[in-house]
């Protein structure tokens, strides 16, 4: 895949986050970890809710904000005047969380690119990517995703399924014609 879709499986990604998340909550009492903690954390919300990471920024803030206490919350859409959408908060994300990363300034988008790059070799935005592919993969008809991920209009996510679909069908062509070269 090129451009801001790097083909990234969701479930994949979530267990290198975890295990990422996992390492860093053991070494959290370390002042210097603490911002790492709370960039995976916003990392996990941009790929379990399928946010523009500006979006992801804001929803895990809120959390901060309401203690813990709770668990959904309404974003202001980034590329939208007054729009909002659903983030839920994963039960995982708990009471070290907030001690650690309550009194963290927010990150700078381009600082959480940085920071997935650098530690994951993929931009941020390929997360949100691998969460509507995985919701279409599933069967979710494409006018819903489109809802989910906060797409005015449906025809944006039409045209990311159909150059993807058209990468695909190109890749699986040059795929039967190596195997044909190589019989001939």
């Amino acid at each position: 895949m090129s451009g801001w879709d790097k083909g990234l499986d969701l479930e994949a990604t979530l267990r290198k986050l975890l295990e990422y998340r996992k390492f860093i909550r053991g070494r959290v009492l370390k002042h210097r970890y603490r911002a790492a903690l709370r960039d995976v954390n916003i990392l996990i919300l941009a790929l379990l809710n399928g946010l523009r990471i500006s979006e992801a920024i804001d929803c895990y803030y809120q959390w901060l904000e309401s203690n813990g206490a709770q668990d959904s919350f309404n974003v202001k859409l980034a590329k939208s005047k007054g729009r909002f959408r659903l983030c839920l908060v994963p039960s995982i994300f708990d009471k070290v969380d907030l001690a650690a990363t309550k009194n963290l300034p927010k990150p700078r988008k381009q600082a959480l690119n940085n920071f997935s790059r650098r530690n994951f070799n993929f931009n941020t935005h390929s997360l949100r990517y691998a969460f509507i592919n995985y919701l279409l993969s599933r069967g979710v008809d494409a006018p819903t995703v489109s809802k989910i991920v906060g797409h005015k209009n449906l025809d944006t996510i039409l045209a990311y399924i159909q150059s993807k679909r058209a990468h695909e069908t190109l890749e699986a062509l040059q795929s039967i014609l190596k195997k044909l070269d190589k019989r001939s």
